[in-house]
């Protein structure tokens, strides 16, 4: 039986307005790397802070997509603070 892989991210933006737009607008490109964005949310105090679940087809595909050239371009553009990211694996049992 094979077990569904899970993406914990969790990150600090300057705007969720701003960061919201960018992110939404790379949608197409997360689901054809196989990373469908499940849940959004952010802190109940900060707003700024987001932790995404995402399920995962294809773990080396979803390591390329975060290595990806145009990644710094569009960090720098949804305002992401790069030294707040996290990452964790899950998976389904």
């Amino acid at each position: 039986m094979s077990s569904m892989s899970y993406a914990l991210v969790s990150y600090t933006v300057r705007d969720y307005a701003r960061w919201r737009a960018v992110f939404d607008d790379d949608t197409v490109v997360q689901r054809h790397a196989g990373v469908f964005v499940r849940h959004t949310l952010h802190d109940d105090k900060n707003e700024t802070r987001i932790t995404l679940i995402a399920q995962v087809k294809d773990r080396r595909r979803a390591i390329e997509l975060s290595c990806r050239k145009d990644l710094p371009k569009l960090i720098e553009k949804a305002g992401l603070l790069r030294d707040t990211i996290e990452y964790k694996w899950l998976c389904e049992q």
